[in-house]
């Protein structure tokens, strides 16, 4: 089978799965050995000590909820991989090139098409969207 990405090398191609799997690993290893916030209820009589488990807690179901969104980019790149699509622009399917591949191995844009939106979304503040939720401002709080 004739890869869609061929300007990768296997060896290339062999070296960013392993940093994609590796990085899985360590998400994976990272929430298994999370510690748990949550005090007695007796130790919370304290409106400072609840505040306080309120804010770590909000940190660390804000800190899942991005390793969960990487996660997501990894699996899909993986399967981009398995594919043979790896590496290539999602949005004019030039080549990305080997070393932003490795700087970012969930890049989805060769560089001129990130630039490109990243000066779309800088200039439309009103139609911006969340990068990780993938909405506007409007759909945001019409909730």
């Amino acid at each position: 089978m004739k890869r869609e990405n061929s300007y990768l090398s296997d060896k290339q191609v062999e070296k960013l799965k392993d940093t994609l799997l590796a990085e899985k690993e360590r998400i994976y290893n990272k929430s298994q050995n999370s510690e748990n916030y949550c005090l007695d209820k007796n130790e919370l009589s304290d409106p400072v000590d609840e505040a306080s488990v309120n804010v770590q807690t909000s940190q660390e179901i804000r800190f899942r909820n991005r390793d969960i969104f990487y996660l997501k980019k990894i699996n899909k790149a993986l399967g981009k991989i398995e594919e043979g699509t790896y590496g290539l622009c999602q949005e004019c399917d030039d080549e990305i090139n080997y070393e932003r591949l490795m700087a970012r191995t969930t890049a989805e844009l060769c560089i001129g098409c990130k630039e490109e939106a990243e000066l779309s979304e800088k200039n439309n503040f009103i139609q911006r969207k969340s990068k990780s939720l993938g909405k506007t401002l409007s759909e945001l709080s019409s909730k």
